[in-house]
Formats: structure tokens, C-alpha cells, sequence
């Protein structure tokens, strides 16, 4: 066996090797990305899932205060002010920067408010109908706030995640 032959074998495997790394490199780097994608996806469609939560219920209240008929499921409030107040502290680590400071906007003026009509309420909200005058209040507000924010963040999140092929 002579050196040239030597010389090829070695380089056929030399090559091997590096195309295996290489091609496990771009796997796994196409692996991490699109699991980036899968858990921002996943935020951006529960926080807009929470500001409808907050919109159903702004209409819940609506329909009850006005003697309306409403649907029959509960609106989970509670549960979607704590989520979006959570991803407007914990967002900036995955979403993008527009969408979190929209986020973290609209979270703001949502406290604001609630906290705004508490102390507007304070001693006019003896009666059952006065208490409810104040929550069909806050509804509207909040109502209106969600109004306002939700469409751009559901453009901004079709906008920044991948299209599907």
C-alpha cells in the first residue's frame, strides 16, 4: 500500500466526519430555533387569548348591566389580568420588543384604571345596583383599553412568526 492511497482513504473519512459534525450542527441549530418558535407562539397566543378573556367579560357585564342576554360561560377575569400582568413583567425574555412594550402599555393602563375607579367608587358603593354601575365602569374601560391594544398585537404577532410553507 502506498502513501497516495493512505492519503485517500484518510481524507474520505476526515470528510465524513466533518460533514456528520457539520450537518448535526445545523440540525440541532434548526432544532433550537424552531423550538424558540414553538414557546413564542405559545406566549403570543395566550396573552392574546387573556385580553379576549378580558374582552368577554367586559361584554358579560355590558349584557348583564343592560339586561341583555349573554353567553352562559364564565369569563375567567382574574386569570387573564394575572396573565397578562405576568407576561408584562417575564415578556421581554421572548417576545419582541414592540409586542412587549404593547403589552406592558396596555397592562399599565388596565391597572391604572381599575385602581382609578376603586377609589372613584369608594362610598358611593353601598347597594348591589351601585356596585354594579361601578363594574359596568370598569368593564367599559377596560373594555375599551382591550379594544384598542388587541388587534395590534395580533398583528404584530402574525407579522413576526413564520409563515407555514
Amino acid at each position: 500500500m502506498d502513501y497516495s492511497e493512505i492519503g485517500k482513504f484518510i481524507s474520505v473519512i476526515i470528510i465524513g466526519f466533518l460533514s456528520a459534525y457539520f450537518g448535526s450542527l445545523f440540525a440541532l441549530n434548526k432544532f433550537k430555533k424552531e423550538k424558540f418558535w414553538n414557546e413564542r407562539r405559545n406566549t403570543y397566543k395566550n396573552i392574546v387569548e387573556a385580553f379576549e378573556e378580558l374582552l368577554h367579560w367586559a361584554e358579560q357585564v355590558r349584557a348583564e348591566h343592560c339586561c341583555e342576554p349573554s353567553s352562559a360561560i364564565e369569563a375567567k377575569y382574574e386569570i387573564a389580568l394575572r396573565e397578562i400582568s405576568r407576561y408584562s413583567e417575564t415578556g421581554g425574555i421572548i417576545f419582541s420588543q414592540e409586542f412587549y412594550d404593547i403589552t406592558k402599555e396596555a397592562n399599565k393602563l388596565i391597572v391604572q384604571s381599575i385602581y382609578k375607579i376603586h377609589e372613584q367608587s369608594l362610598g358611593e358603593s353601598d347597594t348591589e345596583q351601585e356596585r354594579s354601575e361601578w363594574c359596568f365602569i370598569q368593564a367599559n374601560e377596560i373594555g375599551d383599553i382591550v379594544n384598542k391594544y388587541l388587534p395590534k398585537l395580533i398583528e404584530i404577532a402574525r407579522d413576526e412568526l413564520p409563515k407555514k410553507i
